[in-house]
């Protein structure tokens, strides 16, 4: 397994210290405590920026903010924007799947 990759065995409900997020998306964590102080990642579980944990969505939704800022040059409004964008994209593809397999 390299560094970036996602444990092969672990469980759909896997939890991930920050410690390791940033090992797996090579995302420094004071980054990610602003990613998630400006609302553009989740956490599962988080008593203060020091404990903040996260499962593979988060890892997911980091990924696709550091591919967003590496094309383009957003400010933290339009990067806000443009997650919530997509995640609502990716919501209603994911319903789209559902409608048609249950017809």
């Amino acid at each position: 397994m390299s560094e970036s990759e996602l444990p092969a065995n672990s469980p759909a409900d896997a939890v991930y210290t920050i410690e390791t997020v940033e090992r797996i998306t090579h995302i420094p964590k004071e980054r990610i405590v602003l990613y998630y102080e400006y609302g553009l990642v989740a956490t599962v579980a988080a008593a203060d920026e020091s404990s903040l944990q996260f499962d593979e969505q988060a890892i997911h939704q980091l990924r696709r903010i550091a591919n967003l800022l590496s094309q383009y040059d957003f400010n933290p409004e339009g990067l806000r924007m443009v997650a919530s964008l997509l995640g609502e994209l990716e919501r209603l593809r994911e319903e789209i799947r559902f409608l048609r397999e249950r017809s």
